[in-house]
Formats: C-alpha cells, structure tokens, sequence
C-alpha cells in the first residue's frame, strides 16, 4: 500500500494544499521552507499509529489525512488530536464511509463503539478479517521507518533520531538478518560509492560485544564505527538500512531527511541515484528532502516536490498538480538544479495566473 497524498495542519503552521506523493520522492525548497517539518511531521502521525507514548507530547494538536492506494483501491483516513485526546477520526475505502468519530459518538461500519479517548479507533479495533482496512493501515505503519542522514552516529543506535520507527533492529542485528546475496550487494555498492570494501564480517562475544566489520581492500586490520569517517559511515548505514528493508515481508515507507548532506559530488549523486532506484525496484516508497544540488541533478524531475513557504503555510509544485510547468521545462536544456535556482518557476506561475 502506498501513501499517495498527506495533509498536515499543526498549531503553528500546515500543508496549505495536500502533497502528492509517488513511488519515489524528493522534497526541495529553500532553506526555512518546511522539508523536515514535513517529514517530521509524518513522522509524528506513525508515533501516534504505534502508540509510541512515550514519544509523545500531551501538548500536541494537530490534524492530518493520509490518502493510500492499493490493488483494491482507495483508503482516505483522517484524524485531529487536541492535548493526546482523539477528537475527530474519519475512514473511507473506495468511497463508502466505514469509521466516523467526533467528540460524543463513534460508529465503526455501522455500529455505535467506545474507544477510549486518548486512543485511535485504528489501536482497538484490529480485525484481519471483519477490518481489513484498518489492518492495512496498521501494518503501513509498523513497517515504516525514517532516519536524517546528517545524524547517523557512529556512537550507536541508541543515539538515532527519534522517528526510526517500525525497525528499530541495530546495525548489527540488521546485517546479522541479511542473505549473503544482500551483504554482497551492499559491498558491490560500496565499491560503487569508492569504499573499497571486500567483506562484511560479524563479530559477537557474549552478550555485550557485538559488532560489525570491514574488511577493506589493501587494509590489513577490520574497521569498525569509530574508525570510519562520518560520511562513509552513514552511507554504508544507509545501503545496509535498504537492504534489510527489502528483505522484509511488508516493504513500506522510508523517510529521509538531508539525503547525502555533507558527502561529496561523486558520493552523493551515486549514493542518491542508487537508493531511488534500489527503493523504485524493491516496492519501497522513499521520501526524501535534501538541497544537495549534486543529487537534485540525478533525480528526475518528474519525482521532486518543491515546497514554498507564505507565513505558516506551506504548499507544494509537483508534476501532478502542475504538469505544464515540468514538461515545458524539459524543452529549455536547464539542469535539475535549475529548475530548481532559476526564475523559471515564478515566471511560469505568474503567466498562469495573468
């Protein structure tokens, strides 16, 4: 199932318009615009799906409606919280009402329920049978997960940021889970991205030691964390991450925030134009935000989502909504970064408007 629009209004600020979103994603936009707002806040709608409490702010207020499809349709779902309470829920399959919610009622298919105010009808009312839909929902959620490039630490997975979600297997336990077909895989890529890495090995002694090694070309002694740079340490992390989510039963949703920020040209175009295409392939709907201009220039652009900022509300130019505005540009023999720096679009959506 994939999540193909997302509308957000938070107490400060909200997603004026939906965004649209497709197999693959590359959100851009000036600095200050709303790119880890956006992902962030998705990340907050699948904490409240996996009832990650103690994540949770009891300040929170917000709305949100997630739109998915799937072989057997459409799924519209909607909730509003106001301070951790439920005050307004809202599903629709294909079309036909199956969950309404306000303040004083509740009717799931029909019949009037009591779920408690501080949870979602989604948490007590899973059925595979009498509620697929919910199910649906609910396993797009415990198989999503995110992570911001520019902190993965070598210090360890504990100290990842807080909207790993549905994964939160460590470095260790990930590869230890692979095939060799994937671990090679992951060392092919390396050598792709420069890392001249010739075997992953683990190394495990009792319960408190547990690491993994790299064996590099020419390097008499394994590597591990802390003897890698920073950026060779989260790309590595990076294509172990995509493997093992290709590997899992229900493949769903990968969230990245700063994709690629701080490697260099080489890296950073490889290492993006690989997880597009690797996430496109495998099933995995990637959505990512970066102003890395080397990796905007190897993303089509038929895949980016520009985001723009007026006071608190953020809206959205993308190929769906405005499918003029990218095709004409395919005639002007711009790069990506272009479309992006140039004066192109505001002439275009002034000469639309006029």
């Amino acid at each position: 199932m994939r999540l193909i629009q997302f509308t957000y209004r938070g107490d400060d600020w909200r997603l004026a318009l939906p965004v649209n979103l497709q197999e693959v994603n590359l959100l851009v936009g000036k600095n200050a615009v709303g790119k880890s707002k956006t992902v962030r806040a998705l990340g907050n709608v699948l904490l409240y799906l996996m009832q990650l409490s103690e994540r949770i702010s009891v300040s929170d207020i917000f709305r949100c409606k997630l739109l998915f499809e799937d072989k057997d349709g459409f799924i519209s779902y909607e909730f509003q919280l106001s301070k951790s309470n439920v005050v307004y829920e809202s599903l629709t399959a294909n079309g036909e009402t199956r969950l309404y919610r306000n303040e004083s009622e509740t009717h799931l298919c029909g019949e009037p329920i009591n779920p408690p105010s501080n949870k979602l009808t989604l948490h007590v009312r899973r059925d595979v049978l009498q509620y697929p839909f919910i199910e649906k929902i609910m396993l797009w959620a415990e198989h999503a997960c995110g992570l911001c490039f520019n902190e993965i630490e070598i210090g360890g997975d504990n100290d990842m940021p807080f909207y790993i979600l549905g994964q939160r297997q460590t470095l260790f336990e990930m590869v230890k889970s692979l095939p060799e077909e994937s671990i090679q895989q992951v060392v092919s890529q390396a050598h792709g991205l420069g890392y001249p890495i010739l075997q992953i090995e683990l190394l495990e002694h009792g319960s408190n030691l547990k690491m993994v090694l790299f064996h590099e070309e020419n390097v008499k002694s394994p590597i591990f964390g802390s003897l890698m740079s920073k950026g060779m340490y989260r790309a590595l992390y990076l294509l172990i991450y995509a493997q093992y989510m290709s590997v899992r039963e229900y493949p769903s949703l990968l969230l990245i925030d700063d994709l690629c920020e701080g490697l260099d040209y080489e890296r950073s175009t490889k290492l993006g134009k690989y997880l597009f295409d690797f996430c496109a392939k495998h099933d995995i709907q990637l959505i990512a935000t970066s102003n890395d201009t080397f990796l905007m220039d190897v993303v089509d652009l038929k895949y980016w989502n520009i985001l723009q900022r007026e006071g608190s509300d953020v809206t959205s130019i993308d190929i769906i909504k405005n499918p003029e505005l990218f095709n004409d540009f395919a005639f002007t023999g711009l790069s990506n970064f272009d479309f992006f720096s140039s004066d192109y679009i505001a002439r275009k959506m002034k000469g639309h408007n006029e």
